[in-house]
């Protein structure tokens, strides 16, 4: 890989985590009515196959659980960013799975893929011991999280793309996926900047053209799901061309944008805890989801 590469996502880490680190500055680790269980092994990799279990502590029986898929153009990001974000979900009655996955340019795709369907299985396969309801699962995903939430959806529906990854399925009941600030169509012009060749590698796209190729492959089995942009999110047209798409397929969805020019808001905006803004689009996912709750 050229070096001018990895210097770009040297220098897209350190942005992002010091802008991450300003906006999360004085929250606390640990919240009123929320166990957490930090740092359990989900994989082989020692350092980045690890998730942290945040569990409500007011729910009576099996807790509906959400699965996150973090951001970070698929070369940032771990679940210390995505902490604060996911104990307010627990807070608000849920279940939240908050992972790491390995990074490029250390793996390339479909590698950071087949982290997400081991820690999948992890939930599978221990939610009994952490009072997880197997019957009430969700899925999400921000920016290159948003990707991956949008592919695994897919991966979940449709047999014959599911077979071009090799997955198995668990007996997880997805109910609905959120996808926010989503990088939908890959292969549209500008996505695949410098520093996302470092994942989706020129070799890459030749030899898995059709695996990255993943609004190929959703049929009307994908899940219901929730669409959340803003009126500065600089990949605001993904989100407004997947609403189209999900409108042309029939498939049940909500397309909420957010900010305006007096109040705007940019890329990932509902991240923020101390936003009012992001609060109203959380509490809009929240209703969504529990639309979708099974009894």
């Amino acid at each position: 890989m050229e070096q001018e590469v990895i210097d770009a996502i040297m220098d897209f880490r350190a942005g992002a985590k010091a802008s991450d680190d300003k906006r999360d500055e004085g929250l606390p680790t640990e919240v009123d009515g929320v166990k957490r269980i930090n740092d359990i092994s989900y994989g082989p990799d020692s350092k980045w196959n690890l998730l942290d279990l945040y569990l409500p502590k007011n729910v009576e029986g099996p807790i509906p659980t959400i699965i996150n898929i973090h951001g970070g153009g698929w070369c940032y990001g771990t679940k210390e960013t995505y902490q604060f974000y996911g104990l307010n979900w627990a807070q608000r009655g849920f279940a939240f799975v908050n992972p790491n996955y390995r990074l490029a340019p250390d793996v390339v795709f479909p590698e950071e893929m087949d982290d997400v369907d081991r820690y999948i299985h992890w939930v599978a396969d221990h939610a009994a011991e952490y009072g997880l309801d197997t019957n009430n699962v969700f899925l999400i995903g921000d920016s290159a999280g948003g990707q991956m939430a949008e592919q695994y959806t897919t991966i979940l529906t449709n047999e014959k793309y599911r077979q071009m990854f090799g997955y198995e399925l668990t007996d997880l009941h997805f109910r609905a996926v959120a996808l926010n600030s989503s990088a939908n169509f890959m292969f549209d012009p500008g996505t695949i900047t410098d520093v996302v060749s470092a994942y989706f590698t020129p070799t890459v796209l030749e030899s898995r053209h059709e695996q990255v190729d993943t609004e190929e492959y959703i049929n009307d089995d994908f899940l219901p799901s929730f669409i959340c942009t803003a009126n500065n999110d600089f990949i605001r047209n993904n989100s407004v061309k997947f609403d189209g798409f999900l409108t042309a397929k029939k498939i049940p969805h909500v397309f909420k944008m957010y900010g305006d020019d007096q109040n705007p808001r940019e890329h990932v905006f509902l991240i923020n805890q101390k936003d009012t803004i992001a609060k109203q689009a959380n509490d809009d996912e929240m209703a969504f989801f529990k639309k979708y709750l099974a009894k």
